[in-house]
């Protein structure tokens, strides 16, 4: 089931959205923006994730101050040992690319105001979902429809349940294998703006006919006919 586009478009077109749309572009300026949101467990890909802007990072080091990886990882009550394995990913990162004026990696083991949250969405310059398995994952859809403006590449897992339906439209890619996740941020990051609006638009109408209006109504009509087919096989005997 997915999302009901037309709520999550109506918070989008919120004046507190786009204050914070434009502040993130000042403060970003310059920048190319890489966004993920997840729960801090372990099938959530939040470490491969980690490991693939890495290498990303020491094939490109001119991007090394070019590029910013925002990570919001939501806190769970279990995996204190990931946290920990997760941290050390990102001060290595941090700490070889970066400098006082420059962080690679913005690391927020917390969530963020929905608002904020849009905002982000809406600004980046690519997304990153790298789930070891899950289902719909509906952040990659409330990133395609913040993206109207933008067009910015999806990065998504093959194991995610949205793959499917987004083919064609993502840059899939097996979240185990890190080079593979570097290759797609390079792709994503030079990619032509006609790509990405096509691109963009394969994954908005994927979203659309996969609301969750759509599955209810959809839902609903399957059980129609099947009480018809019911009726009429009785009328029959």
């Amino acid at each position: 089931m997915g999302l009901d586009p037309a709520s999550v478009e109506e918070k989008w077109s919120n004046v507190a959205v786009g204050d914070l749309i434009q502040f993130l572009k000042d403060k970003y300026a310059g920048k190319y923006l890489i966004v993920g949101r997840d729960k801090l467990d372990y099938v959530k890909g939040v470490r491969q994730k980690l490991l693939g802007y890495e290498m990303f990072l020491n094939d490109h080091p001119d991007y090394a101050s070019k590029t910013v990886l925002i990570q919001i990882a939501l806190t769970t009550a279990e995996h204190n040992e990931l946290h920990v394995q997760v941290m050390d990913v990102v001060n290595r990162i941090n700490s070889k690319f970066g400098n006082i004026e420059h962080q690679p990696v913005v690391f927020f083991h917390k969530d963020i105001p929905y608002t904020h949250y849009l905002a982000l969405l809406s600004t980046a310059d690519a997304m990153m979902v790298m789930s070891l398995r899950d289902g719909m994952n509906l952040t990659s859809h409330e990133f395609v429809l913040c993206q109207r403006e933008k067009h910015s590449p999806l990065i998504l897992s093959e194991f995610v349940g949205t793959y499917g339906a987004f083919s064609g439209g993502a840059l899939g890619v097996n979240p185990m294998d890190t080079r593979a996740i570097a290759t797609a941020i390079n792709d994503a990051l030079v990619m032509s703006e006609d790509e990405k609006v096509d691109r963009w638009e394969i994954l908005y109408r994927q979203v659309h006919s996969n609301s969750a209006r759509s599955f209810v109504s959809s839902f609903i009509s399957d059980l129609e006919n099947a009480h018809r087919e019911t009726l009429k096989g009785t009328e029959d005997e």
